[in-house]
């Protein structure tokens, strides 16, 4: 009995000390995690880049995403918001009747006597997702619709009609702060997505005339104060390679 009574204090005992070990080297951890991150100013050229690139995106405003397990439409589309002008063509063809006659295989069609066209090649795409993202897994080229778009792919390149086109979906995003360690840049925003479709969600910030008449009228401008108080805390994380940062997660996160 006595036997039995030391070796449960002494598991209790070996219990309580693995407990401390624990503590102690997850909060030296933590602590180490602290001392080694350097805050980063907004006006920082590396943090003003990264936070355009996420920025421009409304898409991508989930809890936890993760650059591998997005889809090769996310990521196109992510490319289409990101795209640099020296990276596409514009072109203007001009109708046979009703149909613009782009490549072979791709036509359109228009009333206007017109078509004003976006070229973008596979191979840009493919160069972008490396960058954006650090990966050079195929991407599946099916046609897409999507932000005044049209696009139908040649097998080689998008051909995308331009057409007029108003974002139903408004995002907001205002800059909260941003840091970095060895081999990550941490850049957190207040985000807050406003679908002018729901009614009640619209008319929850903005008038009643807006609501009726957005095809028609600007973009309202909401107060950062506002979108902070309404909005979500997101944090992207970036991570080094090479002489580039890439998107490696994004993650909602609760206030500190």
């Amino acid at each position: 009995m006595k036997d039995f009574i030391k070796t449960i204090i002494l598991v209790c005992i070996i219990g309580l000390i693995s407990v401390l070990v624990f503590y102690v080297v997850g909060n030296y951890s933590y602590h180490i995690k602290l001392f080694s991150q350097t805050d980063l100013d907004k006006s920082d050229p590396t943090v003003e880049m990264l936070f355009n690139r996420v920025q421009k995106n409304i898409h991508l405003r989930k809890p936890n995403i993760v650059n591998n397990q997005l889809s090769s439409d996310e990521i196109i589309k992510f490319v289409i918001d990101n795209i640099e002008e020296a990276d596409y063509k514009d072109k203007k063809i001009k109708a046979e009747k009703i149909t613009c006659y782009v490549a072979n295989g791709v036509l359109f069609n228009t009333n206007t006597g017109s078509c004003n066209i976006r070229i973008i090649s596979n191979e840009t795409f493919m160069n972008y997702q490396k960058k954006y993202f650090n990966t050079e897994l195929p991407l599946e080229f099916v046609d897409i619709k999507y932000h005044g778009l049209k696009c139908e792919n040649s097998g080689g390149k998008y051909y995308c009609l331009k057409y007029p086109y108003y974002e139903t979906l408004l995002g907001y995003s205002v800059y909260n702060k941003a840091y970095k360690d060895n081999e990550h840049i941490y850049i957190q925003e207040y985000y807050l997505n406003v679908n002018l479709e729901d009614k009640d969600k619209c008319l929850s910030f903005f008038n009643e005339e807006y609501c009726n008449n957005y095809t028609k009228m600007e973009r309202p401008v909401l107060d950062d104060d506002f979108i902070k108080a309404h909005g979500v805390l997101f944090e992207h994380v970036f991570t080094r390679a090479d002489d580039n940062y890439y998107l490696e997660k994004s993650y909602t996160v609760s206030e500190r």
